[in-house]
């Protein structure tokens, strides 16, 4: 369901979005792991716990006529273990 609220500041870039709902002026939907620290000190606190957004999936594109250089393979088996890890 979607409901539209008004609303006298809007911010199109997460650093805004994220002070912004530090500073008790909105609501901001954002990784848990970006504000662990500030739902641990109480400066923000979770709302809708129980209407968890759907999982975004991250994709790494890269041509497939190309071998895979070693830094990337680096690059994208590191970046795999840290996603598993962090169950995202």
């Amino acid at each position: 369901r979607e409901v539209r609220l008004p609303g006298r500041v809007a911010a199109n870039n997460s650093d805004t979005a994220a002070d912004l709902a530090r500073l008790g002026l909105g609501l901001i939907q954002a990784p848990r792991y970006r504000f662990e620290k500030d739902l641990a000190d109480g400066t923000l606190v979770e709302v809708l716990a129980e209407y968890p957004p759907s999982p975004t999936p991250l994709s790494a594109l890269y041509p497939q006529n190309r071998q895979l250089s070693p830094r990337l393979r680096v690059f994208l088996d590191w970046a795999a273990r840290i996603f598993a890890e962090a169950n995202l």
